[in-house]
């Protein structure tokens, strides 16, 4: 939590003194030792004195339900939510207003909550990416930053260092019930390219040009040290944090501002530990949130979506001792046909399989339709399908009942069924690619239009042409859609209940006083 000042924090009986980072103050109160069979409201103390929630509360109150080893999980999960008021024009489609987000999804499903019983609320909600739209920032951030210039010659209208960041943040955290839903479920989240930049490492070209700038460290690591406070911090345990150096550390001195610097500082430039994919046991399912931006290599001849060092911890989590083993990255692991195609085909180009008119017309492609999901990096992919593989045939432990993969960015949403090539070993898993996005991110009419034909045969066989021409590898796994894709803003739950699995997909109708959640995706995994 942050806090206006320093002070302890206590919560359940635990305490926490705040440590200061570049003037603000947070804490991280590590709970344990919960009854599993019951739930544990709480309050907040600052420094022995009740701060939340606040005595004319309109929620109900704050707890804590630990996820009890019963065969059960209720994952409710999406990406790519824009913040701004929750009026119009805000409100309005995207194709009919400039300013258009759509009506928030996320804060349509905790209206829902209030009116249902807690059983039927879920255990987790995981945000898959764009959490923060820092280059697209609302009316009221750009009014409060207006005054501020942190770069004579930077971008205007976004965020650009960690204060800004901060605010970015609240603004995006603060909505009353969005709040109350926070405290309230827990989250598990992973950030994408518009918490920093729609392009942000797309290719080392871009890179290359970015830190030519005199603006874009500032940005870059504000960008990674707000991050690292407002999302990551979250999504380890209390075993992992105590382990954690850098969180050691600020516990211990209390100002972390150059601690967090330095460490965001080595993630953009890769050097040395910065790992933010992390693990987390679910009740029957081991759910692995991979990082597919900060740790990506974009040398040419070697472009990899995660370096080799953060490839080997994943897999080094994946040993079977689950039911179901959930994956999830904020680009999809798998794309339509077409698209899919079409990235390997710019993959093989850039890297001169045509020569240097064909690498520039590759990077040219890549930059202009944002091609920069794991299709765009074969090396990865390859090390994906493998790992698929092996899991498949029982080499990483026991075969688990079902591999579910979970992904965001490219606002719309469907289910995909992968299946083994025919020289495979038998296996019994299931395997499920399911994409939702964005909880609010409305498209335009183009927008809808071009993602609509990318799932199209005519365009998936023009990209496999282009792919064969280039040479690019053919995938060894085959994934066909199960469902229609539907956009406007989502929200997707997946349901594990008695040695079976679902997905459930629903997307907001209604007006923007009374909005409500409409089915669009039912389908059955398990």
């Amino acid at each position: 939590m942050e806090c206006d000042g320093p002070c302890q924090v206590e919560v359940l009986g635990r305490t926490a003194d705040t440590f200061e980072i570049d003037g603000h103050h947070f804490a991280v109160v590590c709970v344990e030792d919960l009854d599993p069979d019951r739930e544990h409201p709480y309050q907040v103390h600052l420094d022995g004195r009740p701060a939340w929630p606040p005595p004319d509360y309109e929620f109900p109150q704050p707890r804590i339900r630990l996820i009890r080893d019963d065969g059960r999980l209720r994952l409710l999960f999406g990406s790519c939510r824009a913040s701004g008021p929750h009026r119009p024009p805000d409100t309005h489609q995207r194709w009919w207003h400039k300013k258009g987000k759509g009506i928030d999804a996320l804060r349509t499903y905790a209206l829902r909550m209030l009116r249902q019983p807690s059983a039927l609320w879920p255990d987790t909600v995981m945000m898959v990416g764009d959490q923060l739209y820092a280059d697209q920032v609302p009316d009221p951030i750009k009014d409060i930053v207006a005054d501020r210039q942190v770069h004579a010659n930077g971008p205007v209208e976004v965020l650009e260092d960690f204060q800004e960041y901060c605010l970015g943040y609240q603004d995006a955290w603060s909505e009353p019930v969005v709040r109350w839903l926070l405290s309230t479920v827990p989250s598990a989240m992973i950030f994408d390219d518009h918490e920093i930049n729609d392009k942000w490492n797309t290719s080392q070209a871009w890179l290359d040009a970015m830190r030519q700038t005199d603006w874009y460290e500032t940005r870059i690591i504000g960008g990674l040290m707000a991050y690292w406070i407002y999302q990551h911090l979250g999504n380890l345990s209390p075993a992992e944090l105590a382990e954690h150096k850098t969180f050691r550390q600020i516990t211990e001195t209390r100002d972390g501002s150059e601690l967090v610097r330095d460490l965001a500082r080595r993630a953009e430039y890769q050097d040395g530990h910065s790992r933010f994919s992390f693990c987390r046991d679910l009740g029957p399912a081991r759910l692995l949130m991979l990082d597919s931006r900060t740790s990506r290599r974009l040398e040419p001849g070697n472009r990899r979506i995660m370096s080799p060092d953060e490839w080997d911890w994943i897999k080094s989590k994946v040993d079977g001792r689950y039911e179901h083993l959930l994956m999830a990255s904020p680009t999809p692991f798998f794309l339509p046909a077409g698209m899919h195609f079409l990235e390997t085909w710019a993959d093989a180009v850039t890297d001169s399989t045509w020569g240097r008119w064909g690498s520039r017309l590759g990077e040219r492609a890549r930059m202009a339709a944002n091609l920069d999901h794991w299709a765009c990096f074969q090396l990865s992919f390859s090390e994906l399908e493998q790992l698929i593989l092996d899991v498949a045939a029982g080499r990483c432990g026991r075969t688990p009942d079902s591999l579910m993969m979970f992904g965001g960015n490219v606002h719309h949403c469907w289910v995909d069924e992968v299946s083994l090539p025919p020289d495979a070993p038998d296996s019994a898993m299931r395997i499920w690619n399911t994409v939702c996005s964005g909880m609010r991110k409305e498209v335009s009419l183009g927008q809808r239009i071009s993602l609509q034909v990318g799932h199209t045969r005519p365009v998936a066989w023009i990209a496999r042409g282009l792919a064969r021409a280039a040479r690019a590898r053919r995938p060894q796994l085959s994934w066909r859609r199960v469902t229609r894709t539907h956009f406007r803003n989502q929200i997707g739950t997946l349901v594990i209940a008695d040695g079976e699995a679902g997905v459930h997909i629903e997307r907001v109708d209604g007006g923007w006083r009374k909005p409500r959640l409409v089915t669009v995706i039912e389908h059955k995994l398990v």
